[in-house]
């Protein structure tokens, strides 16, 4: 993204909307980008290409509320 990186993204999110449930989904495999984002409060965090189901179990998942979070790896 031009502007910022989805991690400021999703800071500004969070200091706005602090129940806004924020889904990661990034090429960039770093484990300190995944540690920032989950430490950030993402509630799930995927590598693409990431398998289909995963990731509409996780987008339902947060629609319905559940507190729990997610970390997937590319399948």
């Amino acid at each position: 993204m031009p502007v910022m990186s989805g991690l400021e993204v999703q800071a500004r999110i969070r200091s706005f909307a602090p129940e806004t449930r924020v889904i990661v989904l990034t090429s960039k495999d770093d484990p300190a980008i995944r540690t920032k984002a989950m430490e950030g409060g993402a509630f799930a965090f995927f590598l693409k290409p990431v398998a289909g189901d995963d990731f509409l179990e996780s987008i339902r998942t947060a629609l319905n509320g559940t507190k729990e979070s997610h970390e997937k790896d590319a399948a």
